[in-house]
Formats: structure tokens, sequence, C-alpha cells
């Protein structure tokens, strides 16, 4: 209740979304085994190689705010899974309660799977927790790829406080293997704002490749850098690390990491970009 007009505040509409797909094999060729969708998530199968298939996800609320939550499942049992969006994810100012965002993906003994989102664009005031995880079984391959935008450049947004807890961790046949977990707050950005920290960056972003069977993880890491080297704008490096390779990048605007964000994921899984991202 308002101490001023004695009123209890409005209760404000959520938003809840929720997809999973998982694709396995017919005779040969790819079959989805399951698509489902729920609330604002909603699904989208664009016309597909014919390897794998290409799932779309959308958020028809617009963005994520406060008190709203998403959930996705990505399952590749056989073939080719791309999971992409057809947008950026926003998310918006909150008084006080989290977007939470729930991201499970598993790739069975001879699949591969390609999560490749568009960057999510952070708001001044915004609040995020998002969970990712991936487990990866036998010869299975991936490509992971994530980023964030501290505003938006254009519209001359400057964020200087927001707060997010996002966790990362792969787990490949049963033992975790990386873990990447990132917290940021007021205090922090404050504080990364160094030559060694962020410095003048307003977009970051992380790709996780595991390779496939037999193939040499410092030529992925060479390609990985040779992909993203002399990028105006740009700050990137890659390591191996328990066998997956990692690749980091820092980047003036969205626009600078939605591009090294793309050319990485293409030089290690030598897949194409889905047409959303040119859009």
């Amino acid at each position: 209740m308002r101490a001023d007009t004695g009123a209890y505040p409005p209760t404000l509409q959520r938003s809840h979304g929720r997809t999973r797909v998982r694709l396995g094999d017919r005779n040969g060729r790819p079959q989805l085994l399951s698509a489902f969708q729920e609330g604002s998530a909603k699904l989208r199968f664009p016309l597909s190689a014919p390897d794998g298939v290409e799932a779309l996800l959308l958020n028809t609320s617009g963005g994520l705010a406060g008190g709203d939550t998403f959930a996705t499942t990505s399952v590749a049992e056989r073939h080719t899974l791309l999971v992409s969006t057809l947008a950026c994810e926003r998310v918006y100012k909150s008084d006080d309660a989290f977007a939470m965002v729930r991201q499970e993906m598993a790739v069975h003994d001879g699949a591969e799977l390609l999560h490749w989102p568009q960057p999510t664009i952070l708001f001044q005031e915004s609040r995020l927790h998002r969970r990712t995880t991936i487990d990866a079984h036998g010869t299975g391959t991936f490509t992971l790829c994530e980023g964030m935008v501290l505003g938006r450049a254009a519209m001359g947004e400057a964020v200087r406080q927001t707060t997010v807890n996002d966790r990362i961790s792969v787990t490949v046949d049963g033992t975790l293997a990386f873990v990447d977990a990132l917290r940021l707050s007021a205090g922090v950005l404050e504080r990364v704002r160094t030559a060694a920290g962020l410095g003048d960056a307003r977009a970051f972003g992380i790709v996780i490749h595991k390779p496939r069977e037999g193939v040499d993880g410092s030529a992925g890491v060479e390609r990985a850098r040779d992909a993203v080297a002399g990028l105006a704008d740009v700050r990137a490096g890659a390591t191996t690390v328990n066998g997956l390779i990692l690749a980091r990048v820092l980047a003036r605007d969205h626009t600078a990491l939605q591009d090294a964000l793309g050319r990485l994921v293409v030089a290690l899984s030598t897949r194409s970009l889905p047409r959303a991202w040119s859009l």
C-alpha cells in the first residue's frame, strides 16, 4: 500500500515463454522428433539444409522485464541443429525482480548443436538472471555463442547500472569441463572501465566450441584468431580449456560485436550464419 494515497500498487502483467526442440533421424535424414512452444516463446523453422534443421526463437512480448521467465530446451540426437533468434533480445528496466532465462542444451554422439542467438541488449537498470547448460556426449560437437550489449549506441543510451547474473556450464561425458560465471552491477561496471577490463567497450561476448573428434584444438584456436585479426573496434582472444576452444570478444558497439561473433562461429564450425543475422 502506498503511504501517500493508501492504494495498492497495480499488479503488472508478466510474460512467460517456453520451447523445446529435439532433432533425430528418419531414414538417414534429419527429423524433428518434438517441437513445443508455449506462452510468449515461439518457434519458426526456415528452409533447412539436407543435413540439419534451423530453429528460430521469437519472444512475442517484445523483450524481457522484471518477473518475466523464458526457458528453452534444445537437443540434437542426430544431424545438425542450429538454434538462433530472429532479433536481439532486450532486457528492460526493472525496479526489483529479475528477468529469468533458462537455456538447456544437449548434443548426442555423432550430432552437432549450434547455439547462435543474436546478442542480448541490456537497458539502464535492467536485471537479468540467466543459466545456460550444455551436455555433450561422445563425438557430439557444438558451437555456442552469447553476446551482451550495454545499451543502444545509436539511441544515445548509456548503461551505468545493470544487475546481471549469468552462468554457462559445459559438461562433456558427465564431467564438468567449463564454467563461465559473470556478475555485473553498478559498482562492477565502474571498476572494470580500465585497460585490463572492459575499457571503453560497450559490448562483449563469448564463443565455446567442442571440436570434432580427431580435430586439432590448436588449429581451431589459430582459425579463431585469424577470423577476428585486424577487425576495427574489437579486442579478442582464443585458447583451449579441457579440450574446448574458448574465444572472448570486447567490442565498441553492437555491430562490431555481432560481426566478430559471426566470424568466430563460422570459422570454428565451418557452417554458414543463419539469414536472420543479416536482416
